[in-house]
């Protein structure tokens, strides 16, 4: 290859990476040297992958833990606890590795609905994914099952076992809305079977529930194997999802009214 058909190549592989540097494989080839480089775009694609792998609600793809207001709750009590949660939720990413190693995550909790749990936890997600580069699967309780389930059809392309063992393997996985389900025979099996594999296997649950652990409908296998594998944080207990969507509504009508 003659310098001007190396001239051309080059040009040809930088044309789709964003940053000019490859083609966007993500190496950096330097003819001169015969060596290749990573180049920032093949991280970025890896972040991207995992990023739609962790199914992050698309409301919370983007916001951050830094971004949780504190302010929009009504009360000293309510913001006080709100700020506990995000220092813990600060802490927590921080402290991550430590965790890991032991295999503990975080079980926010609240009984009124709206009060934020799923958005702070689901910061916590993007923040791993981010910051650590691990893999995050994000999923509620019921579409969990109802996921299970789609298996047992004969055109399924993949087993129950399969599925199963593929969410007790995932290295952080937030269980959204702990609780609402129907503590059917099979449904505590199933829930068992999930939780035990990744208890002893030191896998990082993160849940969100309107109960207590302690008021979980299911059976004390359950519910022991929770309280052993997170942390209890009490949210407020005052739905700032109604307050946040009126604000919205009332910029949008100034908008229609101009």
């Amino acid at each position: 290859m003659d310098q001007m058909e190396v001239s051309e190549q080059s040009e040809k592989l930088t044309f789709n990476c964003p940053y000019e540097n490859c083609d966007g494989s993500g190496l950096i080839l330097n003819i001169e040297l015969n060596t290749a480089t990573m180049c920032k775009c093949y991280y970025d694609q890896i972040m991207d992958k995992k990023l739609q792998f962790a199914n992050i609600p698309e409301e919370f793809k983007e916001l951050t833990v830094n971004s949780f207001e504190i302010d929009c709750y009504s009360t000293d009590v309510n913001r006080s606890k709100a700020a506990t949660a995000k220092k813990v939720a600060v802490n927590f990413i921080k402290n991550y590795n430590r965790f890991k190693d032991e295999g503990k995550g975080l079980y926010f909790y609240s009984e009124i609905k709206g009060s934020g749990k799923t958005r702070l936890m689901a910061s916590i997600g993007n923040a791993l994914i981010k910051t650590k580069r691990i893999g995050v699967k994000y999923i509620t309780t019921i579409d969990l099952l109802n996921e299970i389930k789609k298996t047992f059809n004969k055109d399924s392309k993949i087993t129950e076992s399969d599925l199963i063992n593929s969410i007790k393997e995932v290295e952080v996985l937030i269980l959204d809305d702990v609780g609402v389900e129907d503590p059917s025979a099979w449904v505590k099996t199933t829930f068992y079977s999930i939780l035990n594999g990744r208890m002893i296997g030191k896998k990082v649950t993160l849940f969100t529930s309107n109960s207590t652990i302690d008021e979980l409908r299911h059976d004390d296998r359950i519910r022991n194997r929770i309280e052993k594998m997170a942390i209890p944080v009490h949210f407020p207990e005052e739905s700032i999802r109604t307050k946040i969507a009126k604000s919205e509504n009332e910029e949008l009508q100034r908008l229609l009214l101009e």
